[in-house]
């Protein structure tokens, strides 16, 4: 037999990837038998009437290492994230629980296959059929028997996880997530602003007196009239506005790129309604907000690639929600009582070594 084959194995890891959608992120558990009915396959967890085994547990669990060394390096198991209860958590047991949710999805999809009329085709079993060959065949003598792995197992699993890629391209053809140019609308300006205040070695915000303000007021008021007496660039080469904030040395003074939800919160209604009154390449007068005065440029009302770059995050986290909501009911149905790691016969998964 081959000792591992890395580059075939990487093969077969960027077909299962690629249809694999988990975020990265004991002892006996509820549904638990040490061998599966008519088969010494051993068990790691009974879903509704799906009975998964340490060789396709394993399958997984070294398709999500490949993946994770590949992202963040081999230093990754060494990981301790920041505790979300009492406890820290490490990489490795976040990688246990992360195959586990990935195996149920894929499990809870290929069950709705039948709902959409899903079956493949004989070029695309023979596809799956050769890459399970290849990488059954970079396999070594232990992995094999240790892990209790067969051609057919891996053939199983890549099988089921092309079905569930299949489920999901068809829940989003029938339910597609439509977000409006006005939801994801980015509008681009500069704020040349004029601080009035300083934040002293404790953190602590410090107003400026009376007459350090005043002085601001007429720094603002001079380079307004600068900026009304100067012409617009119609291609911005000469940039005005950031020049003159570069002059008066205002380290606050930048182009924003923000949301109207944004500007609202971060500049008030006031600012919110007269950004939204003006036109590309305007100016404004100086305008007094709680911390000092701006002077305002707006460069693109709705900044087209801002905008479509917003609207495909924007459509991307409300197919993973509508994704998530689905399958949780679809995951009640099939088994209300599964959980992780209750679930799960914890002695025989860990056989499975993540590093």
């Amino acid at each position: 037999m081959n000792t591992k084959c890395t580059r075939k194995r990487g093969y077969f890891c960027i077909l299962l990837i690629a249809v694999m959608c988990v975020s990265m992120l004991g002892g006996c558990g509820k549904k638990q038998k040490e061998e599966f009915e008519g088969d010494k396959a051993t068990v790691v967890f009974q879903y509704g009437n799906h009975i998964v085994t340490l060789g396709e547990t394993y399958i997984y669990a070294k398709t999500v290492e490949e993946r994770y060394v590949n992202q963040y390096g081999e230093a990754v198991w060494q990981l301790i994230l920041p505790a979300t209860g009492t406890d820290a958590t490490s990489m490795v047991d976040l990688t246990r629980e992360a195959i586990v949710e990935e195996i149920v999805k894929v499990k809870t999809l290929v069950e709705h296959a039948p709902d959409y009329g899903i079956a493949l085709n004989d070029e695309e079993i023979s596809i799956l059929e050769e890459t399970a060959k290849d990488f059954y065949s970079g396999l070594t003598d232990d992995d094999i028997k240790s892990m209790e792995l067969t051609e057919e197992l891996v053939y199983q699993v890549l099988y089921e996880n092309k079905i569930a890629n299949i489920v999901t391209e068809k829940m989003l053809e029938r339910n597609p997530v439509e977000i409006s140019d006005e939801t994801a609308r980015k509008t681009t300006f500069y704020d040349m602003y004029f601080a009035c205040y300083s934040i002293n070695a404790s953190g602590e915000i410090v107003p400026y007196s009376a007459e350090e303000k005043k002085t601001q007021y007429d720094n603002a008021l001079q380079a307004c009239s600068t900026l009304g007496t100067s012409g617009i660039s119609e291609e911005r080469e000469a940039q005005n506005i950031e020049k003159l904030a570069e002059y008066y040395q205002l380290e606050q003074a930048k182009e924003q790129t923000l949301t109207p939800h944004e500007i609202l919160e971060t500049y008030g209604e006031d600012v919110y309604n007269l950004l939204y009154s003006m036109q590309n390449g305007e100016y404004t007068t100086v305008i007094e907000t709680e911390y000092g005065y701006h002077v305002f440029e707006m460069i693109a009302l709705t900044d087209e690639k801002a905008t479509k770059e917003y609207k495909d995050i924007l459509t991307a986290e409300e197919t993973e929600k509508q994704m998530s909501n689905r399958l949780e009911t679809w995951k009640k149905a099939i088994d209300a009582d599964f959980s992780y790691p209750e679930s799960v016969n914890m002695d025989v998964y860990k056989q499975i070594v993540v590093n």
